[in-house]
């Protein structure tokens, strides 16, 4: 649904229905003259919500550009999804193991990425998870799993339970159980891939915000929701052509059998990764902010800020901003290139 009316003022803050993150786009106008144009919608995609704020030197080119990004995420999605059968990346984790699946260069080089992210984060992000979620029945109501299910889903999770070659795309399932997880990297991918194609329709300045995750195409500002009160913004970043994602448990988390359980697993132990409040990565890459974040939040502040350290070290630009609730009060921790970024800290 597309959006009518004057622009908002330079300050406000774009807001998606769940209260999941915001941010504010100034815009510059395309030609002496010319005012410019920007169509903000709101629509489902990839199980959750999809805002988009595209500028352009009017309303018309400004709404077929969003209509490519839209496509765009709608055709990711097809590629990465597990929860519906029949596409490519369910093809792999339901054929019998040893059976091989041929997949396109494009998903056989973003599993490449992908799987090169876990040994990167030293095991705290691993996209083979999916036996841990089916064990914990995070796609569902949640469970609670014996010892026995539980030492299985996790001799069925890890890099060597799947062989692949990027160049010739032929990838085998090793393990009749093991599975491969889009949750932590595909809203991410999919950000990267709407980008592209809005730069290529000639956008200088948009924002995305998928589920809580942002894509800024030129500067923007972006408000960290408080894990505490989702509605309300804990610190505002400014970003320019980077994408932040923040890993939390405060809205998908759940209770089973009296006891809180996360939906975000630590793929070295099988177990919820403890809930100290919010974990933020903003890095270039949507794909790359998405991993960070999760991994942040799997190892905590103090190791989170170590591996974005090293990362920064091996030429990775990336932040991290760790909001840690105890007492009832919050504490902003965060890598040293952030403190020039905040705008605004909440109380």
């Amino acid at each position: 649904m597309v959006s009518a009316g004057r622009l908002p003022p330079l300050r406000d803050v774009l807001r998606l229905s769940l209260c999941l993150i915001g941010a504010s786009l100034s815009l510059a106008p395309a030609r002496p003259g010319s005012p410019p144009a920007r169509i903000e919608r709101r629509l489902e995609a990839m199980g959750t919500l999809l805002g988009l704020s595209v500028a352009g030197p009017d309303r018309a080119a400004a709404f077929e550009a969003s209509e490519t990004a839209v496509r765009e995420i709608s055709r990711v999605e097809a590629l990465l999804t597990t929860w519906r059968p029949g596409g490519p990346l369910d093809s792999v984790n339901t054929a019998p193991p040893g059976r091989a699946v041929v997949l396109d260069a494009e998903l056989s080089q973003v599993l490449e990425t992908v799987f090169g992210w876990s040994e990167r984060t030293d095991g705290a992000f691993d996209p083979t998870v999916l036996p841990l979620v089916r064990a914990w029945d995070l796609r569902g109501p949640g469970r609670i799993p014996d010892a026995a299910a539980l030492s299985r889903a996790l001799a069925a999770t890890g890099r060597g339970r799947f062989r692949f070659d990027a160049g010739t795309g032929r990838t085998l399932r090793l393990a009749a159980d093991a599975g491969i997880d889009e949750g932590a990297w595909g809203k991410g991918y999919a950000l990267d891939r709407a980008v592209w194609v809005l730069r290529r329709c000639g956008v200088s300045k948009a924002l995305l915000d998928l589920g809580g995750q942002v894509a800024a195409v030129g500067r923007a500002s972006v408000a960290v929701a408080d894990p505490r009160d989702r509605c309300r913004p804990a610190v505002t970043l400014s970003v320019e052509d980077e994408s932040v994602s923040t890993s939390g448990n405060s809205e998908r988390g759940r209770t089973v059998a009296g006891r809180r359980i996360g939906h975000l697993l630590d793929p070295r132990t099988g177990q919820p990764a403890p809930d100290f409040g919010s974990a933020t990565a903003v890095a270039p890459s949507g794909l790359t902010a998405d991993v960070l974040s999760t991994a942040f939040f799997v190892l905590g502040p103090e190791k989170g800020l170590e591996l974005s350290e090293r990362l920064r070290r091996e030429g990775l630009r990336n932040e991290a901003v760790f909001l840690v609730v105890a007492d009832g009060r919050l504490r902003v921790v965060a890598s040293p290139g952030i403190h020039a970024r905040i705008e605004e800290e909440g109380n």
